[in-house]
């Protein structure tokens, strides 16, 4: 297991403002061709800038305010009750104000930057394409993000020049954008060693990532009708297997689900991959304490789609099981449900919530916090850390976990249809033992069944949106938006609550949304080009729909 430090303290020194003339420029602070890239000391140095500059971005962020992007990503799905939905949750984003906007290419650069440079260190081959290893992992990442977004994408494979043909370029079909992306991956898994250093990627760091990415691309593939599908997926489920045959790595059932989330130091934790790590004596914050627990209430709880996908205990669905107790009080819905719901989601008296559950308008007004929906998040709470100043919690950012890749590699399967109940027993029936759930048993469904396992086990960190992207489930982020059902046991100020002013309900009593939402399957599976960056190269085409 391994983590990214966000902040190195050599970031300052590189790959901060790279512009046109930075070759020709040589203060002594500022790194050229000319006085670098002759040690490993200098490669690392380097390096270490790619993983500040990508990772910078990924966990909690840093100081984050209101977002946490492990977090906080999940309120573009249907995971989450949002208070004010953005224009991508309403699906009304637009060309001119895309919502997500990636067209960024710095990074690329610095990386081409490394490549064409690296060459001349005066390293052993094997030592040299370590970090080059690094320096191109990095990029299929960072590429990735872009293919999500946009699909086609220039492929930008050198530092480009001010006459570069490549300036002007269109974008390349995805095809060749995607053999670009699995050209790095396959060099960093065979390059990078199998352990390396804190901070630093190793083979099955690497490989994990290759799996997210060919299972992400192979069910795009599948459900989009682009073809190729079966080679993706098979990549998803060689890449997911190489990390688990490493025997680094292990689900604990006797480590409750929810300490993963509260852990102020994931190092050296089997079920972790890879993680961010924050730190107090570096000064390294985010804010998650006060977005989950904040004094206006939190600005998303839970949805009751998600809290329906939890099993009875008896491995059924809540319809099916005669364990399911319904719904009239939170205490009732959660009974002898998969344990991973009471550490995903508060019912009073449990961890910061008092003897009723608040809700953000309240007319009375909120004690201590509350939530939109009546399903008060608490993944990712320490109790320690709650009464901290503002951007001043450390717990640690798990950015890949063990229990994702067991996924990845059931879920390739299945869509391969070469999934064995041997294989549902080494990747889902382990994560259920955690969850004190039973087995789940090979059958026809075993695709929606997986889907549902991945579902709870990742909520609320930031899997969800990709998911139905990949899936071509959009549909769903147009369904209306329901919340608990509401009921004076478990609402605070129950009584007070005028509705149709303080509150809305749908027909049956749950807590709804009064957001209208809407998804565009001919455009919102992609977002759109920033329109200024078409003004710049008028060979850009502009993202199919938009």
């Amino acid at each position: 297991m391994k983590y990214i430090n966000i902040y190195y303290l050599v970031f300052a020194l590189l790959l901060v403002g790279c512009n046109d003339d930075f070759l020709d420029r040589y203060p002594e602070t500022q790194i050229n061709d000319g006085n670098f890239f002759k040690s490993e000391s200098d490669l690392k140095i380097y390096n270490n800038g790619l993983y500040s500059s990508y990772f910078l971005r990924e966990g909690f962020q840093n100081q984050g305010a209101f977002n946490a992007e492990v977090l906080t990503f999940d309120k573009y799905s249907d995971n989450a009750f949002m208070q004010t939905p953005d224009d991508i949750r309403l699906g009304i984003n637009s060309a001119n104000q895309p919502g997500f906007q990636e067209w960024d290419w710095s990074l690329v650069r610095d990386i081409n930057q490394f490549l064409e440079n690296a060459s001349s260190a005066d390293v052993e081959e094997v030592v040299r394409n370590r970090y080059i290893a690094e320096a191109r992992l990095i990029r299929a990442l960072e590429y990735y993000d872009k293919v999500k977004l946009y699909g086609d994408l220039p492929i930008i494979d050198r530092v480009l020049a001010v006459d570069d043909e490549l300036l002007t370029a269109s974008q390349s079909p995805r095809d060749e954008v995607m053999e670009f992306i699995n050209d790095d991956l396959d060099f960093a898994v065979q390059w990078l060693p199998t352990s390396a250093e804190e901070n630093r990627f190793n083979k099955y760091i690497a490989a994990a990532y290759k799996a997210r990415i060919m299972l992400h691309e192979g069910t795009f593939r599948k459900y989009h009708s682009l073809g190729q599908e079966k080679t993706y997926l098979q990549q998803a489920a060689i890449a997911s297997q190489l990390v688990m045959d490493s025997d680094d790595y292990m689900i604990d059932p006797s480590v409750g689900y929810g300490e993963l989330f509260s852990n102020l130091n994931l190092s050296g934790n089997k079920e972790i991959v890879f993680f961010k790590d924050y730190e107090e004596s570096l000064q390294l914050y985010h804010n998650v304490g006060n977005i989950l627990t904040h004094v206006n209430g939190a600005e998303f709880g839970g949805s009751k789609s998600l809290i329906n996908d939890y099993l009875a205990l008896d491995g059924l669905p809540i319809e099916e099981s005669d364990l399911y107790e319904g719904d009239e009080t939170i205490e009732k819905e959660f009974a002898n449900r998969d344990l991973r719901l009471r550490e995903t989601f508060g019912i009073p008296n449990s961890y910061f919530i008092g003897d009723k559950i608040y809700l953000n308008s309240d007319p009375n007004g909120i004690v201590n916090t509350g939530t939109p929906s009546g399903y008060q998040l608490v993944k990712f709470y320490n109790e320690e850390q709650d009464p901290l100043a503002w951007n001043r919690n450390f717990i640690d950012a798990p950015l890949i976990r063990y229990a994702e890749v067991l996924l990845i590699n059931a879920e390739a399967k299945a869509e391969l249809q070469t999934i064995t109940q041997n294989d549902i027993d080494n990747t889902v029936n382990l994560l259920r033992v955690k969850a004190g759930v039973a087995d789940l048993t090979l059958s026809g469904g075993i695709i929606e069944d997986i889907r549902r396992e991945r579902r709870v086990e990742l909520a609320f960190e930031g899997f969800r949106y990709d998911d139905l992207m990949r899936w071509k489930q959009g549909s769903l982020l147009a369904e209306p938006v329901l919340g608990l059902k509401f009921n004076d046991t478990d609402i605070a100020d129950a009584d007070a609550f005028e509705v149709g002013t303080d509150i809305q309900l749908n027909n049956e009593g749950y807590i709804i949304s009064d957001n209208v939402y809407s998804f565009d399957e001919s455009k919102n599976y992609y977002f759109p080009i920033p329109v200024n960056e078409l003004s710049l190269n008028p060979n850009l085409e502009q993202t199919p729909g938009w």
